[in-house]
């Protein structure tokens, strides 16, 4: 049975060689995609009742939770098409009384310290029966980018809208989560 096996593969040795000489597949151009990652100092936002700050006029703490991001070359107009996925978590507040809540957020692309484009969203979350915590998917963005090695060099943050009060209070509470 053994020298029955070496016959067979020294019989497929000619076959293998008859393909001819190997063909050299032409490179894949170069591919850049940018970074996708949240914001630290914006990845957690608590929402008070107007002009109150106490543990009972509080709303929601809510957080980024995740993010993602996938590029797809796109060959004839030499760009990069990203897709950013973000997922968020948020509380009932004692003040809230189960209320959806409308939580602004933005994506925002960046060359080192410099914002070249931010556009702001909102995702709405609401507390269906007795819930004290949601989750939530935004609907995906999508950003076509120039396929260059600036693009590589490149981020897309993303992180919650806040006032200066709001990251003031995000700061000095940085274990805060829903």
């Amino acid at each position: 049975m053994k020298n029955f096996r070496v016959l067979a593969l020294a019989a497929l040795l000619p076959l293998v060689a008859c393909g001819g000489p190997a063909k050299t597949a032409k490179a894949p151009p170069p591919f850049y995609c940018p970074q996708v990652a949240v914001l630290e100092q914006a990845q957690t936002l608590t929402l008070f009742l107007p002009n109150r700050a106490d543990v009972a006029a509080r709303l929601t703490t809510a957080q980024i939770t995740g993010v993602s991001g996938s590029c797809v070359l796109q060959k004839k107009k030499n760009a990069v098409l990203v897709t950013v996925n973000t997922a968020f978590l948020a509380d009932n507040g004692p003040a809230n009384n189960s209320a959806p809540l409308t939580l602004p957020w933005f994506a925002a692309i960046t060359s080192g310290d410099t914002i070249i484009q931010k556009t702001d969203y909102t995702l709405n979350m609401a507390f269906n029966g007795n819930v004290s915590t949601v989750g939530g998917t935004a609907k995906p963005i999508k950003v076509e980018m120039p396929n260059t090695p600036a693009t590589a060099d490149s981020e897309i943050l993303v992180g919650f809208e806040q006032t200066p009060d709001q990251l003031a209070y995000a700061a000095a509470h940085p274990n805060a989560a829903p």
